[in-house]
């Protein structure tokens, strides 16, 4: 079967790791120096999105305008409008007015506060009163060797990055040699998995088992094929660990790029590298899936960094159980590989769905070893110590030539050492906003990627700006006014402490018939209410099912026209819940017709149709304007840019979807900026 390796410096299928362990200068500290106790300011500038205060300016011409304080008459108007309880702070220099929500509220999301006050014909602007923290800066002792977080030149602008987020709350798999026990990653280790059914190239005895622990990939000469020679033990997945998550701001070592994230060791290489049906196992496993015969993950990833691979076409294999990663939500960053050549003969490089991610040097330019092509979406430091061993990739590493020594620090190069940077900045973008899909982690490293300042060719959109990432995914587009749902669109994702609550309306047409709302999945306990004309109370309501865990549903038998109001309340804490309203029109829409449509690069224009029965076609059309809009039509769900009933794919805007006896019921059609555009007209239509 086909085997791929990670070796040092030989020509052999895969070469993804390249380093010597002689010219890196390694360095050990001692195991048992305490981390700091010292919380790091981006942990506490991380938390100021849950800022109870926000900063509301009235228009100039309006009575509250001019007020210097707020009475309680005053304040009770405001809370009536807004549908939140607030209390008055002070009036700022400018005339704006610093507001406090009640504590009852407090675990309502500022950016539906923000929304709602946003809605008010009288109010100027209105803004989260955030805390601001100092920049951080790690104290790892070995910190100022780590060029490629902050140098401007070769570097990922990583420290502005972390003033955001650090990863927390995040698990990154690394598929790799398994992990060797070190003081400076023990904090952000989870258990693992050894996938590797072979005990030769196990080397620990035995074969799958709960221990991902490496124990060396060392070779004596001739071990791999006739002629091959001996080799130490490499610690490859240690080093990549370090480079994600190495413990941060504790005055020892190195920093990991997503410290605050967890990493998840999968032990799929050994001896002569590893087997592609245990690292397709491994992959799986790692995302939340199933293995014959291996306990169910308790800690799926959303991040998988593979810093591996063989020559080839992307096999069925690969590519299946990248699928199915994916299908659970996780980003698969992958090593171009390191024969200089073009990485659409590198499996799993080459396979549809990955971000793969080419090496860079401390100048900026395309390391000397790093493949190169079409293929290769982004690209990243990956150190090049024949400049230096300083030049190279500093991380977490053991002494031990063979088993296991002690704790060391070591410069390493390749494609492998410019994967995990990619993982690890992915890891910040799933903290930063939990529902980003890989699709959309992809285009972002790809979009805030910033130019090449030397020569590149053929390497990516850029070299991955973290903070440019982190800022593009943590801007969240304000919800409308009062959450409101659409028809046959969940909502999902929800989460409030107990005792807090979501609100949301729903404006119904008249004639509409079996109104229904909907709460299902997660965990905790969420109880949904439902109200016409006004907010519901836990004493007020149209409808309250009541019922213990997630799944309450609300029926409507009397609809009538005009707006629904909808609370999802926490009995106990709950996260994870989707929401859905419906109904059914009287006389279904036949189409539509939105002009003057415009998005920026990687976004979405979603709308949706529903067709009546009977319809013999139905005509989707795109038109008119500037720029590259991609059409996507689907029935019965939003469509994604691997999951749609057509999708033209045609340079520029003007493409179409046609029909033809359209199943009855919600059409789902959106438009994708490939690239930023404006202009644009669609249509959609139904007909007998």
């Amino acid at each position: 079967m086909k085997q791929f390796h990670i070796k040092p410096f030989r020509k052999l299928p895969a070469l993804f790791f390249v380093a010597s362990i002689a010219c890196c200068s390694p360095a050990t500290l001692l195991a048992g120096q305490s981390e700091s106790s010292i919380l790091s300011n981006a942990t506490l500038r991380a938390a100021h999105t849950d800022t109870d205060r926000v900063i509301v300016k009235y228009k100039n011409n309006t009575s509250m305008g001019k007020i210097t304080s707020m009475s309680t008459a005053q304040l009770d108007a405001l809370a009536q409008r807004s549908g939140m309880g607030l209390r008055h702070i002070r009036r700022m220099a400018d005339g704006a007015q610093v507001l406090q929500l009640d504590k009852q509220q407090y675990g309502i999301r500022m950016a539906d506060v923000v929304s709602t006050l946003r809605a008010d014909a009288d109010v100027e602007y209105a803004e989260a009163d955030i805390k601001m923290y100092p920049l951080f800066v790690p104290n790892d002792s070995r910190y100022n060797e780590q060029w490629q977080y902050f140098e401007t030149t070769g570097g990922l602008n990583l420290p502005l990055a972390w003033d955001t987020t650090q990863g927390s709350g995040v698990v990154v798999a690394v598929i790799d040699t398994g992990y060797v026990a070190h003081a400076d990653l023990a904090a952000n280790i989870l258990p693992g998995y050894d996938m590797i059914s072979d005990a030769t190239t196990a080397q620990d005895g035995n074969a799958r088992d709960a221990d991902a622990r490496d124990n060396g990939d060392w070779e004596p000469a001739g071990a791999c094929y006739t002629g091959s020679p001996s080799s130490n033990s490499s610690w490859h997945g240690t080093h990549v660990a370090g480079t994600i998550a190495a413990v941060t701001h504790n005055s020892t070592g190195v920093a990991g790029v997503a410290n605050k994230a967890k990493v998840l060791p999968v032990r799929v290489l050994g001896r002569c590298g590893g087997y592609m049906s245990d690292i397709a196992d491994g992959i799986i496993w790692a995302a939340g899936g199933t293995v014959s015969g291996v306990p169910a993950n308790p800690d799926p990833a959303k991040v998988l960094n593979l810093s591996l691979g063989g020559s080839g076409s992307c096999s069925i294999t690969s590519q299946n159980a990248i699928n199915a990663a994916r299908n659970f939500g996780a980003t698969v960053v992958v090593a171009a590989g390191n024969e200089n050549i073009n990485a659409s003969d590198s499996n799993p490089a080459n396979c549809n769905g990955v971000v793969t991610v080419a090496a860079t040097n401390r100048n900026g330019g395309r390391a000397y070893y790093s493949n190169f092509g079409s293929v290769v979406d982004v690209a990243a430091p990956g150190g090049d110590v024949t400049s230096g061993s300083g030049n190279g990739i500093l991380s977490t590493l053991n002494a031990g030539t063979t088993t296991a020594g002690a704790d060391s620090y070591a410069f390493y190069q390749g494609t492998s050492m410019a994967t995990p940077h990619v993982a690890g900045v992915a890891a910040l973008l799933y903290s930063v906003k939990p529902t980003i899909t890989p699709d959309e982690v992809e285009s972002t490293l790809k979009t805030t990627a910033r130019v090449f300042p030397a020569t590149c060719s053929q390497c990516g959109s850029g070299i991955v700006n973290a903070a440019a990432a982190v800022s593009a995914a943590a801007t969240v587009t304000p919800p409308p006014p009062g959450n409101v749902l659409i028809k046959g669109v969940p909502v999902s994702g929800l989460a409030a402490a107990s005792g807090n609550a979501l609100t949301y309306t729903l404006n119904v047409p008249a004639g509409a018939t079996n109104l229904s709302f909907a709460i299902s999945g997660g965990s905790g306990d969420a109880d949904l209410y439902v109200r016409y004309g006004t907010a519901p109370t836990t004493s007020a309501y149209d409808c309250r099912p009541y019922l213990s865990g997630n799944n309450e549903t609300c029926n409507i038998s009397t609809v009538q026209a005009g707006t629904y109001h909808v609370m999802v309340r926490a009995y106990t804490a709950f996260s994870g819940v989707s929401l859905v309203a419906n109904y059914v029109e009287a006389v279904p829409g036949a189409g539509f017709t939105k002009t003057g449509l415009s998005a920026t690069s990687g976004s979405w224009l979603n709308y949706t149709l529903a067709v009546p029965t009977g319809m013999s076609s139905l005509k989707v059309n795109m038109s008119g304007g500037t720029g590259d809009a991609d059409l996507y039509v689907r029935f019965g769900s939003a469509p994604t840019t691997s999951s749609y009933n057509c999708r033209p794919y045609l340079a520029g805007n003007v493409e179409a979807c046609h029909f033809t006896n359209p199943t009855a019921g919600t059409w789902f059609i959106s438009v994708r900026a490939y690239s930023s555009f404006s202009g644009v007209t669609l249509d959609a239509q139904a007909a007998q």
